[in-house]
């Protein structure tokens, strides 16, 4: 999976999630400076996106990902070791 689709992915979490329209999302979107979402949309698109994506995102990491770019970095860069380690 390449960066673009992790993006498109996480722009479908967050229009499931959020309600957020995919449209309004780019890599520089900010979760609560610019979606304004709280505590809970963000916990419940970060399970989503471990199942999505099946990569686990420790919750310590996972407060600090604020922006939509964020999210797609440390997604690829899961999938790239996972992929490294023999395991995609």
């Amino acid at each position: 999976m390449n960066r673009s689709e992790i993006l498109t992915e996480v722009r479908t979490l967050l229009a499931e999630c959020g309600g957020i329209d995919p449209a309004q999302v780019d890599e520089q979107t900010a979760f609560i400076e610019d979606l304004a979402l709280d505590s809970l949309v963000l916990v419940r698109m970060t399970v989503h996106a471990e199942e999505r994506f099946g990569v686990r995102i420790p919750e310590e990491d996972a407060w600090e990902l604020h922006t939509v770019g964020a999210v797609v970095g440390y997604v690829e860069e899961c999938l790239t070791r996972r992929a490294g380690a023999g395991g995609e």
